[in-house]
């Protein structure tokens, strides 16, 4: 019975002293430059790991205002003929397809383009020209809500006028010069060969108004049409170019596109927005991935000067280390000790780190204290992100490099004989 508390109680010690001795090697004042060495170490941990939760939300406030404006000024879901057909026939039966489509909420048809668009003083533009039914066009997509001058519905009032109406991107009407009302001449290739070349339709519009989508791409290089313009001047008759479909859920956005491409079947070719836009969303990808190494070396910095550290101190403990196991401390406690000692300096500048980061994160974000040109950046502000998935993988990369970093000088001290460690001091 006595035997039996008496190898509980020397379980526990043996389980307790490693942090306890780890812990007064952590509090030795007499220490000096080691003490200097192990408080910058817990510096570095502390700056490197806020330095990469900064980048990373950084690059994903980036990334998350680049999607919102693809996905306001896109529709999420795209129906395209199949190959060897160049438009889609039959639309509106095609649409009732999509309707049936359990996730589905609008779907409506679009005729898209290249042209030239001139302005007075000869001045062109190569565009992309989309022809929309305002009605259910405007259900898919949330350009409406872009438009800075006019509106979209001005679109459906083409019989007004003997010049039918136009929209385009803001920064394309500066570049134009141009203002609502103005007349431009819209020249469109048609799919017909004469002995001169490729025959172009020329037409005149008034512009109608202004869109602003902060996204460069899509304001100096889209102009908008109706739906039954874009088909009079292609010669399409009742044909689309596709057909554009907008979900419930973004989440469930590749469910209901593999629902819409087995209810559609082989003749029609079904894509998202997001899959659309891959060597986009790819490149972000990657740009995130080489920010995280690039600013991580500051963490590997950091891991150098716990090395030193517990180098120094093993050097000054060899007589502790000697006097330990003497009176029967295992290698694998000093090596416990000297491993607890190092990881707990990475812990702490791990911690701060991240709390200094997300902190300064939200104070950045929330009081947009770095202010951006719109008309160069198109942000008013630096925007920051913070993920959840970010901060943990951080802390979990700075905690693994703590704790490989102990792994050489804990294990030159577990290797010490205590004779000899003894005899030299």
């Amino acid at each position: 019975m006595k035997q039996g508390r008496a190898g509980r109680s020397a379980a526990r010690t043996r389980s307790i002293y490693a942090p306890f001795v780890a812990a007064r090697f952590l509090r030795a004042r007499r220490q000096g430059f080691v003490s200097l060495i192990g408080l910058l170490s817990a510096l570095g941990f502390m700056v490197g790991v806020a330095s990469l939760i900064v980048a990373l939300a950084l690059i994903t406030g980036f990334q998350d205002a680049m999607i919102s404006r693809i996905l306001a000024a896109n529709a999420q879901l795209l129906v395209f003929p199949a190959r060897g057909q160049a438009t889609i026939a039959n639309a509106d039966q095609v649409i009732a397809e999509l309707e049936q489509v359990p996730g589905m909420l609008d779907a409506a048809p679009v005729v898209s383009t290249k042209g030239l668009i001139m302005a007075a003083g000869r001045r062109l533009r190569w565009v992309t020209i989309n022809g929309i039914d305002p009605g259910p066009g405007l259900r898919v997509t949330e350009m409406e809500q872009a438009m800075v001058e006019g509106s979209f519905h001005d679109l459906a009032r083409e019989a007004e006028d003997l010049r039918p109406p136009l929209i385009v991107g803001e920064e394309l009407a500066l570049e134009l010069g141009v203002l609502p009302g103005d007349q431009v001449t819209l020249l469109v290739p048609r799919p017909k060969l004469t002995p001169w070349g490729v025959s172009l339709r020329q037409s005149v519009f008034r512009v109608a108004g202004f869109f602003r989508t902060d996204y460069y791409d899509y304001d100096t290089g889209w102009a908008f049409i109706s739906l039954h313009q874009a088909q009079r001047i292609l010669g399409m008759g009742q044909d689309v170019s596709w057909i554009a479909g907008r979900v419930e859920d973004l989440g469930r956005l590749e469910q209901v596109e593999e629902r819409a491409q087995a209810r559609l079947g082989e003749n029609f070719r079904v894509d998202d927005i997001l899959r659309h836009n891959r060597a986009l969303f790819s490149a972000m990808k990657l740009e995130k991935l080489l920010m995280f190494f690039a600013v991580g070396l500051i963490v590997l910095v950091a891991a150098l000067g716990v090395i030193s550290t517990l180098i120094l101190t093993v050097v000054q403990k060899v007589r502790e280390i000697g006097v330990l196991a003497a009176m029967g401390a295992t290698p694998g406690g000093v090596l416990r000790i000297f491993i607890l000692q190092g990881l707990s300096t990475g812990l702490v500048g791990t911690a701060a780190g991240a709390i200094l980061g997300v902190a300064t994160c939200w104070v950045v974000d929330r009081f947009e204290l770095i202010p951006l040109d719109p008309d160069v950046y198109y942000l008013s502000h630096v925007a920051l992100s913070v993920r959840p998935w970010d901060v943990v993988m951080v802390v979990a990369v700075s905690v693994v490099v703590a704790l490989l970093s102990t792994l050489y000088p804990a294990w030159r001290a577990a290797s010490l004989d205590p004779v000899e460690a003894l005899r030299g001091e």
